[in-house]
């Protein structure tokens, strides 16, 4: 089965929203703004330096993205420490793994962050390339991040399933060309992951034959 499969990261392979936005109210308590969880659901599947940038035009200040991003990961590494990998997910990616389906991870997050993330999760090893917000200059929903991701497994677009979280990544997927698999999650609610053509809540519902039959428009079919 020549297929490949693109995960996103915050959110799909680490519960890692809240873990984002507490740091970001703890830094942001100073300026008397705090978000909640219906808050945060339209900034799901952004990049940081896109999030700063909405948050300086809605409130009027000059957040420097630098400086936000040092203090918010201090926070975040100690909290990330403390996760561990789905263990669905572990399960699907050694199945994959020992199918030789090549794997990339599609994520809005900046480098230094989602390679430190995948190595305390103990998942790095499965995953072919990690591209990242530094690897494009147009973040999701432009699908030019995880047409990258395409590129660096060696697969057409159509021949790729991604796993996504948020409206944003579904978008940039669909605009690729590709398959979509909707990870329903604590934070992002059933109408963010509409338009998937797959929606889980649970990475035991999903196989390599299960992706292939995706991928193949035999999904569902008996």
């Amino acid at each position: 089965m020549d297929y490949g499969v693109i995960f996103d990261m915050d959110g799909v392979l680490v519960d890692s929203t809240m873990i984002s936005w507490d740091s970001f109210n703890q830094v942001l308590k100073p300026r008397g703004v705090q978000f909640g969880r219906e808050e945060i659901k339209p900034y799901l599947g952004m990049s940081l330096r896109d999030i700063v940038a909405d948050l300086n035009s809605k409130y009027g200040w000059n957040l420097d993205f630098a400086e936000f991003t040092q203090a918010s990961w201090a926070i975040q590494l100690e909290l990330f420490k403390k996760s561990k990998a789905d263990e669905g997910l572990v399960k699907l990616l050694k199945e994959l793994k020992a199918m030789s389906v090549p794997m990339a991870v599609g994520t809005s997050s900046q480098r230094f962050r989602a390679d430190k993330v995948l190595e305390l999760l103990g998942i790095t090893d499965y995953f072919s390339s990690v591209v990242t917000a530094n690897d494009v200059t147009e973040h999701k929903p432009n699908p030019h991040l995880f047409l990258e991701a395409a590129r660096r497994i060696n697969r057409a677009p159509n021949r790729c399933v991604v796993i996504e979280d948020a409206t944003n990544g579904i978008e940039a997927a669909k605009r690729a060309g590709m398959k979509v698999v909707g990870y329903l999650n604590k934070y992002n609610g059933a109408e963010s992951i509409a338009q998937a053509d797959v929606r889980i809540d649970s990475f035991e519902n999903l196989c390599f034959y299960g992706l292939a039959n995706l991928i193949e428009g035999a999904y569902g079919k008996s």
